[in-house]
């Protein structure tokens, strides 16, 4: 993803230039730069389209100038110096662990690493104690645990190999749509494979086009042609494959937004079946092809299956419920379809408000008009501007003192804004156990106080795991925030027993974050699940910084539908007054 890998290449040029004498501004800039093509993908599209410096937000004539040479040559020469010292990768991987610069450069050193693979040799397989006696490194700079703190990061690393966040994919499909709707000889097309399924991070865009000219059947020649016709388009590099099947023929393309992108040529008359087809999971089809033989049913690739013009028609004919997309996942969704029991899935408007918005207190960037406008548009009954604590110094965290003055200040703008219901809120570090940025006194002074852990990268499961559950234990929390502490592709995830906060989120009639910033997602499917399934409840927020954040709550919405979550198992579908009462039972 173009707008994902500039980023990268902007933070790790920021690692380096951290170390040198002059190059504080040029940190601050690419920092700046970094978060910006983040967080609108648009950016970079904007200069491919011509857009100056000064009309791009964050992006300055230094930043500018190293984009503009990337999208020429594929490249840039200031990035490519200091490569020869250390691969791309691991300049990355430093963030990924959590473990500090200087550290990580140093383990790097005592063992002549250069590359991933030589990470690999050093510390996969091995036993961290052993590596970490045979370094012959101070306990400060390589111990055991922060041997298995590498050793994670880098299944972590491997395991995200190939993939790229929904949400950038999803805007540079947008544009290519938009243009591909212009062909003449395209009647529909329609998201189709983990696209559709809403998953959190993909491999590729998959599209299902239906030419004007396949009604009955697929014309292989025209279809060809059609697929040969787009590969002249701007936005693409290369048709990579043709793909012929008995029935439809498909074509890969590598595009300018480095992310790949499949056109699969459909018909009118197999138009639903394709698109059950290829939405997929590969399980889920599988056990609907077992669950159709059990039945003594069609299988998907019998006429009467194909003919049929909606999937609802196909599901039904199998004897299911429609199954959503989301669901598809080859889990326990045909059984629970077969039996008429498939959760009622929460929806955006189910939603009643966010709880985790930064301002300018302390790392935001939105306006307060821009939120409570937002809030108006999602038809919102109340928001909660949560700023960081004193122990987050770089995201200019609210001392006591300062808190005190927000609260104040957050009650005049209640004036301001009668229609939406502001809230003050916090987003609290832990420091230890029982250790919080604020007295408890103060902390009982707000509408919501969300407990975090920032500082955790060198702590151990146990030391995690306590400091979670002690807020969770404390009347005066509501929530945890990003529970497990991911950032895709920056950070692996903390060491922390997701089950014990889990069950202490239960017991304690406390919420769990679906943390809705693309790059988090945080909680993950597979957690949010078990969270509901314990009795714990979830709150799906945007942890906004920057104006168009708070419409990513989508994102979250879409974590919880696939792990297969109602309206009542989310916090924030709560009214104002439930939401209240809530907080007053414990």
């Amino acid at each position: 993803m173009i707008s994902l890998k500039l980023a990268d290449i902007f933070t790790n040029l920021a690692e380096v230039k951290k170390a040198e004498p002059d190059g504080e501004n040029k940190v601050l800039s690419l920092m700046r730069s970094a978060r910006t093509l983040r967080d609108d993908p648009g950016t970079v599209e904007n200069i491919i389209r011509g857009d100056e410096p000064g009309s791009l937000d964050s992006i300055d004539d230094y930043c500018y100038g190293l984009i503009t040479e990337y999208l020429d040559r594929g490249s840039i020469a200031e990035y490519e110096r200091f490569s020869t010292s250390y691969s791309e990768d691991l300049v990355r991987f430093i963030r990924m662990t959590g473990l500090g610069r200087k550290r990580v450069f140093s383990i790097y050193d005592n063992f002549s690493i250069k590359d991933m693979e030589g990470l690999k040799d050093v510390f996969l397989g091995a036993d961290a104690s052993e590596i970490s006696y045979s370094a012959g490194l101070k306990k400060d700079v390589l111990n055991p645990l922060f041997a298995e703190r590498i050793q994670r990061s880098i299944e972590y690393f491997d395991s995200i190999r190939g993939s790229t966040p929904r949400w950038p994919a999803q805007f540079y499909a947008g544009i290519m749509i938009e243009e591909l709707k212009k062909l003449i000889e395209i009647e529909k097309i329609e998201y189709t494979g983990s696209i559709r399924r809403k998953k959190s991070f993909i491999g590729d865009i998959d599209l299902l086009v239906l030419p004007a000219f396949n009604n009955d059947r697929c014309d292989m020649d025209r279809s060809n042609t059609l697929l040969q016709k787009i590969a002249k388009y701007r936005f693409i590099k290369k048709l990579k494959s043709v793909k012929r099947t008995g029935e439809n023929i498909s074509g890969l393309f590598s595009t300018i937004y480095e992310v790949d992108m499949e056109i699969i040529v459909a018909s009118a008359k197999t138009w639903a079946w394709q698109l059950l087809k290829t939405t997929g999971s590969k399980k889920h089809l599988s056990r609907l092809e077992e669950f159709a033989y059990e039945a003594r049913r069609p299988g998907l690739g019998h006429h009467s299956i194909k003919d049929l013009r909606t999937e609802k028609k196909i599901y039904g004919l199998l004897g299911l419920d429609y199954i959503p997309p989301e669901l598809r996942e080859g889990r326990n969704e045909i059984v629970q379809a077969s039996l008429k029991k498939l959760p009622e899935l929460v929806e955006t408007r189910d939603i009643k408000g966010d709880l985790h918005i930064h301002s300018s207190w302390s790392d935001g960037l939105i306006d307060y008009s821009d939120m409570v406008e937002s809030a108006r548009k999602m038809d919102y009954q109340y928001i909660a501007i949560s700023d960081h604590s004193v122990s987050n110094y770089y995201g200019n965290g609210l001392d006591a003192d300062r808190l005190i003055k927000k609260i104040d200040f957050v009650k005049d703008l209640r004036k301001k804004y009668s229609d939406i219901n502001i809230l003050m809120g916090a987003e609290i570090d832990i420091k230890k156990p029982d250790i919080f940025d604020y007295d408890p006194r103060i902390i009982k002074k707000l509408d919501i106080a969300i407990a975090s852990l920032h500082s955790s990268f060198t702590n151990s499961v146990k030391q995690n795991t306590s400091r979670a559950i002690s807020a969770l234990k404390k009347e005066y929390f509501d929530l945890i925030a990003h529970p497990t502490g991911i950032v895709f592709g920056n950070r692996a995830p903390i060491f922390i027993d997701t089950e014990k906060v889990i069950e202490a989120a239960a017991a304690n009639n406390k919420a769990l974050e679906i943390n809705s910033y693309y790059m988090r997602l945080d909680l993950d499917v597979e957690n949010a699940a078990r969270a509901a399934e314990a009795g714990a409840k979830l709150v799906i927020n945007t942890d906004s910084h920057r104006p168009g954040n708070m419409e990513m709550i989508q994102l979250g919405i879409d974590v919880a539908r696939r792990a297969g979550l109602e309206a009542k198992n989310i916090l924030n579908t709560m009214s104002l007054y439930e939401l209240r009462s809530w907080r007053q039972e414990r």
